[in-house]
């Protein structure tokens, strides 16, 4: 790690404890912006930034970028809230249950949480109420925009996700994460309307890990993800019960994962209480701080053709078939991939050919632009020695 990204995590840790951050010593201050930006997260560094001598401080034009994404962020939450609270109260007063997750209920515990940038705001709901929810939101004015993992709604910025589970897509090949967390419900904690509810913390911090691996896994995950992994910790440490927890993820083959994650929030942020003596492979563990640090929020692209590589990647001893593989993946898909696309093939699946076929129709007409653009990747890919070097840690990290 350079010093700026030194710098950066020194000031994300005074923004966690409400501390004086050290004096900058040698530091790029447009650098430090850059990576707080990329990680959506300079608003929250603004605020320790601001406890700087004048001196200390960047330079006007660093620091009124500093400043806007601070009123951006807050102007953000505030847009944010008014659509939260008003889809609570309604499926409250339908008497319909509703459970948030993610990053609307760990905002909450955030030094400033407006702070907590949010890219969407997450909830579960019963299969047999997503049809009256899809008609409040059409009413509200939202664009249904739902895909087969989940139901969708945009309106401008704003971005609601009604799930039904809360992991819909396969991670590995070691668990089914989503028949694990099939039984989210059971560890549902009914807030004072009696509709709303939150998961259990204990319960919510193994998601919230299994969510950081799948990120990790496809495409790499940000600061922030780690950072809400120590607010939890620093919040909760004393109370949580670690014995579950452990259990859980040890069931879930995430127990290693979870203690290098453990780790890097200690390192950063000096968040301990994980009922547990933690070690970790050294290089590896370095490896990974600058996977988290040079991927961003969300990790490297969002472009569908690197995660399919390094899925196939880890299949095979001759690594010159990857690329090949994957192309004839995309355009033939596995029977369960398939059948999450298309659930009545669970029931008949000699369907499949005409199912490919309706497939093939919606990448060639409604999503032409993307299929081009994950084919193209697929054909030209050439950095296979970068993915090399990423699953190798992943390995050793528990991945």
């Amino acid at each position: 790690m350079d010093k700026n990204s030194q710098y950066f995590i020194a000031l994300l840790n005074a923004f966690l404890k409400d501390t004086m951050p050290a004096k900058p010593i040698d530091v790029d201050w447009g650098k430090v912006y850059d990576l707080a930006s990329m990680h959506s997260l300079s608003g929250a560094v603004y605020l320790p930034i601001q406890k700087l001598e004048n001196t200390d401080k960047p330079e006007l034009s660093i620091l009124n970028k500093f400043k806007s994404d601070f009123f951006y962020a807050t102007l953000r939450y505030e847009e944010q809230e008014k659509v939260y609270q008003k889809i609570a109260k309604k499926l409250s007063d339908d008497r319909i249950e509703h459970l948030f997750f993610k990053g609307v209920v760990i905002r909450e515990y955030y030094p400033v949480k407006q702070m907590r940038t949010l890219g969407d705001i997450d909830f579960l709901l019963h299969k047999k109420d997503q049809e009256a929810f899809k008609k409040f939101m059409t009413r509200m004015g939202f664009k249904n925009t739902s895909s087969e993992q989940h139901e969708k709604y945009e309106k401008g910025k704003i971005i609601i996700e009604a799930h039904d589970k809360l992991i819909s897509n396969k991670i590995n090949s070691k668990v089914d994460y989503s028949a694990y967390f099939e039984n989210a419900w059971d560890y549902a904690i009914a807030k004072e309307n009696g509709y709303t509810y939150e998961l259990n913390m204990e319960y919510h911090l193994v998601f919230l890990l299994t969510h950081l691996a799948k990120h990790f896994y496809e495409l790499g995950a940000g600061v922030r993800m780690i950072l809400d992994i120590a607010v939890i910790l620093q919040k909760f440490g004393d109370v949580l019960n670690f014995s579950f927890i452990w259990k859980e993820l040890k069931e879930i083959k995430l127990d290693i994962f979870a203690q290098n994650v453990f780790v890097l929030c200690d390192r950063w942020f000096q968040v301990k209480n994980t009922g547990t003596a933690l070690e970790v492979d050294e290089f590896a563990f370095n490896v990974m701080t600058n996977y988290i640090l040079d991927g961003g929020t969300f990790g490297f692209c969002n472009n569908q053709a690197i995660r399919i590589i390094k899925r196939e990647y880890v299949k095979v001893d001759n690594h010159k078939l990857p690329k090949f593989r994957t192309f004839w993946r995309k355009i033939f898909l596995d029977f369960d991939e398939m059948s999450s696309k298309y659930p009545i093939l669970g029931k008949l699946p000699f369907l499949l050919p005409f199912a490919s076929v309706h497939r093939w129709f919606k990448c060639i007409i409604k999503k032409r632009s993307r299929t081009i653009k994950i084919l193209k990747t697929l054909l030209t890919f050439t950095w296979l020695d970068e993915v090399e070097k990423s699953t190798d840690m992943m390995k050793k990290i528990g991945l």
